[in-house]
């Protein structure tokens, strides 16, 4: 109850006149004064809060979850969720599909090739929950953890209840306090999820261009983020976005040189204007497989190294294994992904132990590359070097004068593996993936 200034002003003058009176009986008729007053404070109070408040918390914290349950469970389509799973938005928006019958949920992903039922139900953990308590291995990708990742990546499986609309219904994660929206969905969620998979291919490159009232300036992609670096102010800006049936849409609307951008609309001719905007529009650029490999981080994995090659590869784990260490990741391409210079490097986790070794790379054509030892390292890359045989590797990857390597990818608008063979000896070859692969040597 609210402090009553007056009721404390009178209880002080009263209390305060005690002193003067004389005999328990002057006491007691203070007291029972005291007594009448505060009894008819509390009884304004509670008159006033019963003003405010007509229905118990309890009872309108059971509405919203009912108004919340016959949302979910009144579309047979289901829900759209855009999906941010990383207080950061490191990883951008993934876009879901939800289907709710009784206790049931059936969950799409962009990222899944099919959906997958589980049990949710709504709660009241100081505050109204949607939870997806019982594992999906959609739901819970991004909130998993692993030995490498004992916090997972951040996401979440649980949602505050934050407003319900007859078409939107807000949440906010319960782990990452990221702010996220359900949308009623007026077709199937299944084919919701194929709709936006195929804008997402349609959209996808590995390159892409801003053009602002005319002027081309090329901006980078990583997840579903784009890195955009304003040329006035040389400020870089991220610019999270979710793939929709419509085209890319950016959680915020983010200032671009002046310009508000909401996101980009799909649309045949391969230039994707601002919706609100048509002078700002998003390219995507054709990218030769080196540039590929040259500007992404790709990893290893020994299934996918020649037998010739792991000879050498087996060398740096003999190496760390010396050490009582495992090694838990190798990566070829800038090492930005350890928090390093980002110069182009084959970077390395031993135990809990990291480096880089430095690469120079030569691209000769779209599809050809020779790889030179820069002789410089970050981290305790010169330490293994030196000490757990992981010269080995750089002696297989370029030697003391080059190696030279014809690409080829799944993929060549978007690869999501490259190959590597040596010009020079076609019996030596890796596959390198733009999925982080952990423990290499186990894969």
């Amino acid at each position: 109850m609210k402090k009553n200034s007056k009721l404390h002003n009178i209880l002080s003058v009263v209390v305060g006149s005690a002193p003067s009176l004389r005999g328990r009986a002057g006491g007691e008729a203070v007291l029972s004064f005291v007594l009448l007053l505060s009894t008819l404070f509390l009884q304004s109070c509670l008159k006033d809060q019963e003003d405010v408040f007509d229905k118990s918390s309890s009872l309108r914290m059971q509405e919203v979850l009912d108004k919340t349950k016959a949302a979910l469970t009144g579309n047979e389509n289901g829900w759209g969720l855009d999906y941010y799973p990383n207080r950061e938005l490191t990883y951008g928006g993934i876009a879901y599909a939800i289907q709710f019958k009784g206790t049931e949920a059936t969950v799409y992903s962009q990222d899944a090739e099919k959906g997958e039922t589980s049990l949710y139900k709504l709660t009241n953990d100081d505050g109204p929950i949607l939870s997806f308590d019982t594992y999906n291995s959609l739901m819970h990708a991004y909130a998993t953890p692993s030995p490498d990742e004992y916090e997972a990546k951040d996401g979440d499986f649980e949602f505050i209840i934050m407003d319900v609309q007859n078409d939107l219904i807000t949440l906010k994660g319960k782990r990452s306090g990221v702010m996220m929206y359900m949308h009623r969905l007026n077709l199937p969620a299944n084919e919701y999820i194929d709709a936006v998979k195929k804008i997402g291919e349609k959209m996808q490159s590995g390159k892409y261009a801003f053009v602002i009232n005319g002027d081309s300036i090329l901006t980078r992609r990583v997840n579903n983020v784009f890195k955009f670096t304003d040329p006035e102010t040389g400020e870089t800006i991220d610019m999270p976005f979710i793939t929709t049936t419509s085209g890319f849409e950016f959680k915020d609307t983010v200032n671009v040189m002046g310009k508000s951008v909401t996101g980009f609309s799909y649309s045949e001719n391969g230039i994707w204007s601002n919706p609100t905007d048509n002078s700002v529009a998003l390219v995507a650029l054709p990218q030769p497989l080196t540039e590929f490999l040259t500007t992404a981080n790709w990893f290893f994995k020994a299934s996918s190294i020649s037998e010739k090659a792991m000879t050498y590869f087996n060398q740096a784990k003999d190496g760390s294994a010396a050490e009582g260490e495992d090694i838990v990741y190798m990566i070829l391409g800038p090492n930005d992904i350890l928090d390093y210079s980002g110069k182009f490097a084959f970077s390395f986790v031993s135990g809990k132990y990291a480096g880089s070794l430095h690469i120079e790379p030569d691209i000769l054509t779209d599809d050809i590359i020779t790889l030179y030892f820069a002789g410089t390292a970050e981290g305790d890359g010169v330490w293994y070097y030196n000490n757990a045989n992981y010269n080995y590797i750089i002696g297989v990857l370029t030697g003391p004068k080059g190696f030279s390597y014809t690409l080829t990818a799944d993929d060549p608008k978007q690869p999501t593996w490259i190959k590597m063979v040596r010009t020079d000896d076609p019996e030596i070859y890796f596959t390198v993936y733009k999925e982080q692969i952990a423990r290499p040597f186990d894969n």
